[in-house]
């Protein structure tokens, strides 16, 4: 073996290492804010089913317990779906939440961020 060897082939091998550990960080980044969305949407199905007629208060609790998660949403990230007729009692309330993760080392392979969307539903109770 060569004086040096060694030490490049650790070097090289370092890189390859340190890009999969940089590509686990954005995979974990965007994970943890799926779990957070599929929260949000939950809360906001299970509120706007005990108050059908309050829209609006259904996406601010989605937005606040996505914000507690430190993930701002618009009300256009936020779509709530209703029962339509007369006897809506048991029938889903639908909450879509999305929105796009920035990604932080995945920024060096041209992908500046990863779309991630959640759904929850809750029965209507009135």
């Amino acid at each position: 073996m060569r004086k040096g060897q060694t030490l490049l082939e650790l070097a090289l091998a370092l890189v390859f290492l340190m890009l999969i550990l940089a590509g686990l960080a954005d995979y974990g980044r965007v994970h943890s804010a799926r779990i957070a969305l599929i929260n949000a949407a939950r809360e906001g199905a299970f509120y706007a089913a005990s108050n059908p007629g309050d829209l609006q208060g259904a996406r601010e609790r989605v937005k606040q317990e996505a914000m507690a998660d430190g993930i701002s949403l618009n009300d256009t990230d936020i779509t709530v779906v209703f029962p339509t007729g007369e006897n809506r009692q048991g029938q889903p309330v639908t909450v879509i939440v999305q929105t796009n993760v920035p990604t932080i080392f995945a920024r060096f392979l041209g992908v500046s961020s990863i779309p991630v969307t959640a759904q929850a539903s809750a029965p209507a109770t009135r």
